[in-house]
């Protein structure tokens, strides 16, 4: 028996059905305004002031030699010591390195748009463009629509806002706000389905730093906090804070922030 083979028109116009039907559920985007608004409710509706966060920092490469020197440490091997970060919204952040004396605790602050580090723990890329993706996507004020906020604090860090288009991360897809996902330039992803800030690439130190927000609703971190941060340059993982503990709305001296 010979199989009829389906002539070439009606495999084109199989393959163009097949196309219509999903391109709805990917190749539509919401406007950046209202991709930064619905994520500027998703963080209103959790009720933040403040947020302290503890956990694990890791480092290798240059940014673990000078968290050795910011530590007072001899250089050499990479970095696994506990830290802490702590948010004041709107727009204060801190990432310390939680050690047992004070000259044991170098500190990186942001605090009215002016970074400070003690010991020049702000001289460090990967721990600068680690505070400022945390400031700009956690502690911005989402007060009312706050997509006008976000638009401010992301336009600060390179993010083309007019242009935007669909990627995936970390299995996810996401709105790209800034350009294509493959272009070498600042960018901004968003989760499509549930609004949470997913990666920031943007300039520090004079190269693209990638900032990634890993493992949205986690035990440790819930819906406030990401289960890990990675910030990468190049294809190396430079620095890494763990989630282990966050507590919600606890006061927090206003000498730390």
């Amino acid at each position: 028996m010979i199989a009829l083979r389906p002539s070439p028109r009606l495999r084109l116009l199989a393959a163009g059905a097949f196309a219509a039907a999903a391109l709805p559920a990917l190749a539509y985007l919401l406007p950046t305004g209202a991709v930064l608004r619905h994520m500027g409710q998703k963080r209103e509706s959790l009720g933040l002031a403040t947020l302290e966060v503890t956990g694990t920092l890791q480092a290798d490469g240059p940014t673990a030699d000078r968290i050795h020197a910011a530590s007072g440490q001899p250089a050499g091997g990479g970095v696994n010591v506990p830290a802490r970060v702590l948010l004041r919204i709107p727009g204060r952040c801190r990432l310390e390195i939680t050690g047992a004396t004070p000259a044991e605790s170098p500190s990186l602050v942001l605090r009215d748009g002016k970074l400070v580090g003690d010991r020049g723990l702000d001289a460090d890329p990967a721990a600068a463009a680690l505070v400022h993706a945390v400031c700009t996507l956690l502690a911005t004020s989402t007060a009312g629509d706050a997509s006008g906020a976000y638009a401010a604090a992301l336009s600060r860090r390179g993010i083309a806002l007019s242009e935007e288009t669909l990627g995936r991360f970390d299995g996810r897809l996401a709105y790209v706000i800034g350009g294509r996902p493959r272009d070498a330039r600042p960018l901004f992803y968003v989760d499509k389905g549930v609004f949470q800030p997913l990666r920031l690439i943007a300039a520090e130190g004079g190269a693209l730093q990638d900032v990634r927000f890993l493992g949205w609703g986690s035990p440790t971190g819930g819906d406030w906090f990401p289960r890990a941060i990675e910030v990468v340059e190049g294809d190396a993982v430079r620095l890494r804070f763990t989630t282990e503990k966050t507590s919600a709305n606890s006061k927090i001296p206003e000498g730390l922030l």
